[in-house]
């Protein structure tokens, strides 16, 4: 009797324990989602760069300057010669200061290139230059460097080049060989490589920035130059044997850069562009073009409200965003004062300011049309000051647009084309942030976003938690 009895209430207390998980699972499951968050605070450091089988390949031949045409010959000019050819290469960046002892290195080298003459090169070796702090007119930054501006008015690299940011730079000493005979024709040649933003326009003509960065950043266009220059090391004049006019350079459009410590999807930048549901709209804050960069942020938000109201509760908590740009340019901003608006107002609801699983964009009359249809988790308008690293506010009470959703674009970031079909990804490990301070007021008046360079910022992070807290 005694054991049925214990038996009975070690059953009866096994069935509470379930009920009690089971109304704890309820409880969880019913806890609104309201905090999100993701961390890549470090900028990618690209080592590997090639080229593609569907970048073009040109040669720049000899010309005026096309930053200083009084200056002829240059291997600097718009005369363009489409040829063909490949490369790879690995490079090794230990040292970030000039160095005899530095330890910088390039490795896997394979450059192969048809010169306009018919000539065929080879390059499979290149010996980076070591030389001493302070040494020659600038920084080899070790004999490779990563992420640095140079060119233009920086005093890093030739001046008649444009400014621009070089994901990989390089210098170093190699022997040009002829392809077909495997003959040295120049031994111990200066080279200089960079895997750049594009600095050639449409019609392959050089952007005109010296002092400004007018090179597109576009991480799908990325070009890599590839230059023997016609002098020695001590920068006398030295014209380079076995070419054609003295010099090489080469230059590979749509190369591939890998090797980074983390994927570069992971935080990036919507450029200007056309705007893929609509590419009559350029430029527009939609596109497909993006910028590899690095960033954090933080949100948490309160939904009390679920209507417009000027007397709603809906907050932002907790907002913390830093975002830095390849070229070490950094955002940030630390509050949002949320939008109370009277009802019916604006072109759409705010739902109160802040909405939590709400169905939004393309033909929903919520949102931008221009953004696929998808659900926002969270969803935030407010106003913020955007401010650069050192706290700074350079935007001061900007309209900014928050969302954690489904993620919209595919794994080449390209935008699904979901205006009346709700394409988005809605697997847990592919949510995506956007943080979108757009070119207008909150009367949707033109108002380009001071200090940006393009008058919006549209930042993206991809893969990131969502989570009640």
């Amino acid at each position: 009797m005694r054991q049925l009895v214990f038996s009975f209430l070690l059953g009866t207390l096994f069935l509470w324990s379930c009920e009690d998980d089971k109304n704890n699972l309820q409880e969880a499951e019913n806890q609104v989602k309201n905090y999100s968050t993701a961390d890549y605070p470090d900028l990618v450091e690209f080592t590997q760069s090639s080229s593609s089988e569907e970048g073009l390949v040109y040669e720049v031949l000899p010309g005026p300057a096309a930053l200083n045409p009084e200056m002829n010959p240059t291997p600097f000019s718009d005369n363009i010669y489409e040829t063909s050819g490949s490369y790879s290469f690995e490079v090794s960046d230990v040292n970030a200061e000039d160095s005899q002892s530095s330890e910088d290195a390039v490795n896997s080298v394979n450059i192969q290139f048809t010169g306009n003459d018919g000539t065929q090169y080879r390059i499979d070796e290149i010996r980076v230059i070591h030389k001493s702090e302070g040494a020659g007119h600038h920084t080899f930054f070790g004999g490779v460097g990563l992420n640095k501006v140079m060119h233009g008015s920086t005093g890093i690299g030739e001046s008649l080049m444009p400014r621009m940011l070089s994901y990989i730079t390089l210098w170093g000493l190699t022997d040009l060989k002829n392809a077909a005979t495997g003959e040295v024709v120049a031994s111990d040649r200066i080279i200089h490589i960079m895997s750049t933003t594009n600095v050639r326009d449409e019609n392959l003509e050089l952007v005109d920035g010296v002092d400004v960065d007018k090179s597109d950043h576009n991480f799908r266009n990325v070009q890599t130059h590839i230059i023997l220059p016609p002098k020695d090391t001590q920068d006398n004049p030295s014209p380079v044997p076995g070419t054609a006019h003295g010099f090489l350079h080469m230059m590979f459009e749509d190369v591939v850069l890998e090797g980074g410590q983390r994927d570069w999807k992971l935080a990036y930048e919507v450029l200007p562009g056309p705007a893929v549901l609509n590419p009559e709209m350029n430029p527009t804050p939609f596109s497909n073009r993006v910028a590899v960069a690095a960033g954090s942020y933080e949100l948490k938000v309160s939904d009390e409200t679920a209507d417009d109201t000027e007397s709603s509760e809906d907050e932002v908590e907790l907002f913390n965003l830093t975002f830095k740009r390849q070229n070490g340019q950094i955002f940030t901003a630390d509050n949002v004062d949320v939008i109370h608006k009277a009802e019916g107002t604006g072109d759409h609801t705010f739902f109160g300011g802040v909405g939590i699983d709400k169905l939004m964009h393309g033909d929903t009359g919520i949102g931008n049309m221009l953004i696929p249809k998808m659900t926002s988790y969270i969803t935030v308008w407010g106003i913020a000051d955007l401010k650069n690293g050192n706290g700074e506010i350079i935007a001061e009470d900007r309209f900014v647009h928050i969302m954690t959703g489904s993620r919209v674009r595919d794994e080449n970031l390209e935008l699904v084309k979901g205006s009346t079909e709700d394409l988005s990804d809605y697997s847990v490990d592919k949510m995506e942030t956007h943080i979108i301070f757009p070119p207008f007021d909150t009367e949707e008046n033109a108002s380009p976003v001071p200090n940006t360079g393009h008058g919006f910022l549209h930042i993206m992070f991809e893969e990131v938690s969502l989570s009640s807290l």
